[in-house]
């Protein structure tokens, strides 16, 4: 019993001994998990902030609002709109609220609001966006090329870049045109762009032999059949198709038809002219203002000739009928066989003349225009059955076709397999009229038409217009300006 006794006690001496170590490896658990919460809640409120950050630069991206002003601190004047909207949420967001209350507190130094912080996450959007994108060109395959050069104001050449794709990724077929970027060029000669354009298919890690369409303005060094960039593509690529823009195509025609009426040419030179008397002078211009309330002149346009209704508006809804004819006859030296004349052509109301001696001529015009252009035309539905002669059509268009596609030893498509795909999809589609698009997704579910497949994916690859492309320098004279 003494034994046990003794034992027990000099356990209790060992425990007491250790009682000082143990509190001690209590104490520094206790701070350790105190600082790793505190840095867990560091990190939370970081991940945060740059969550709400990430989301203010996409909105003013997505909307081509400018980021900044002349000053880069809150809550001064001119700022620009990246704090104003830092600013606002500091009313409704609590996270944003604390973030400003140790930036203004002077509790940190770095707090992710500066122009460097916004130019390297703008970076980083636009890097995994272009990744996104040449993903979804890669799992296209056929693609088309969209370039068009402008110079910016600091007049350095700017060439825009766009790809053409059919992504038949998801469940519905999109046709996409998405713009890749600005290229800076220095050699505006066709093979200079050229040159440019295979050193940006290598970085983006894209086959030029993939290229199934080209498309550009109507600018001798892109679109010329010597040194241009389309020859020069066509050299590398023989399936790298060239379609020139339909935009710019009607764009000419229209001011070809107008050209030849001398009716029009004088028309509109008056509306020019109305436009510079008004535009060249701020006194008259503050008299237009105030008697036409909600429209206003506009000049012509030269290259964007449908531009030219606004132009017209302003005339066509403020300027009343002047009785030119009864002015003339009363004149003294009017002649009766000359007042005869003017009074049936008086009976003609101002409606008809403009549609017989204005309209209708034009409209004859472009019906002589686009009968010389419909062989560029494309016709996507089909009927639902061939007779003998139109098979012999559809297999004489295969074999072109296959031919079109070949390249070397490497074919897109099988010509005798295509024809015989063609054959059987004429009597499975649906008897009533189908877009290439529409077919396309029939097709797809299908799962067996494979070379009809590839054949309307690279239809629906092919360019119609340059707009794209066009339009994405709007955008650089916003960054620019």
């Amino acid at each position: 019993m003494i034994d046990i006794i003794a034992v027990k006690g000099s356990k209790r001496d060992m425990f007491i001994q250790k009682e000082p170590k143990i509190k001690l490896i209590g104490a520094f658990l206790r701070t350790y998990i105190l600082e790793f919460w505190i840095m867990v809640k560091k990190r939370d409120h970081w991940k945060n902030v740059l969550v709400r950050i990430i989301s203010i630069i996409k909105f003013l991206a997505k909307h081509s609002i400018a980021f900044r002003g002349t000053k880069e601190r809150l809550y001064e004047n001119n700022n620009g709109n990246f704090l104003d909207l830092i600013e606002m949420l500091t009313e409704f967001d609590l996270v944003i609220q604390e973030h400003v209350r140790r930036i203004t507190s002077d509790d940190i130094r770095f707090h992710y609001l500066g122009h460097n912080i916004q130019n390297e996450l703008i970076s980083l959007i636009a890097s995994s966006i272009k990744s996104e994108i040449i993903k979804k060109v890669r799992q296209a395959k056929y693609f088309s090329v969209i370039l068009d050069c402008t110079p910016d104001v600091s007049h350095q050449e700017q060439m825009s870049m766009m790809l053409r794709f059919v992504d038949i990724s998801s469940s519905s077929i999109v046709i996409e045109e998405l713009f890749l970027g600005f290229i800076n060029v220095n050699d505006t000669t066709g093979q200079g762009i050229f040159d440019i354009f295979l050193q940006e298919l290598k970085l983006l890690d894209l086959e030029v032999d993939n290229v199934r369409g080209q498309g550009y303005d109507n600018g001798s060094n892109m679109k010329g059949r010597n040194q241009g960039v389309q020859k020069k593509l066509l050299d590398v690529n023989p399936r790298a198709f060239y379609t020139p823009c339909g935009s710019h195509s009607l764009n000419l025609m229209l001011c070809v038809m107008v050209n030849t009426c001398s009716k029009a040419r004088d028309f509109f030179g008056a509306i020019q002219r109305i436009y510079t008397i008004f535009a060249n002078s701020t006194k008259r211009s503050q008299i237009l203002k105030d008697n036409v309330k909600e429209l206003t002149l506009k000049s012509l346009s030269y290259t964007r000739w449908e531009s030219r209704v606004d132009s017209v508006k302003a005339v066509r809804f403020q300027i009343g009928e002047v009785n030119v004819v009864s002015k003339s006859l009363q004149s003294v030296d009017m002649l009766i066989d000359v007042a005869i004349k003017k009074i049936e052509a008086a009976s003609q109301s101002p409606e008809d003349a403009l549609r017989v001696n204005y309209f209708v001529y034009i409209v004859d015009q472009a019906v002589v225009l686009f009968i010389r252009g419909e062989h560029c035309s494309v016709k996507t539905d089909s009927p639902n059955r061939y007779n003998r002669t139109e098979l012999n059509r559809l297999k004489s268009s295969c074999d072109s076709l296959a031919i079109a596609l070949r390249n070397g030893d490497c074919n897109d498509i099988d010509a005798n397999e295509l024809y015989v795909e063609l054959k059987l999809l004429v009597q499975l589609l649906p008897r009533k009229y189908m877009r290439a698009v529409h077919i396309l997704q029939y097709l797809k579910h299908m799962d067996c038409f494979l070379n009809a497949i590839i054949a309307y994916r690279i239809l629906l690859t092919t360019l119609v217009t340059v707009a794209s492309a066009e339009r994405s320098f709007f955008k650089l004279k916003l960054l620019k300006s």
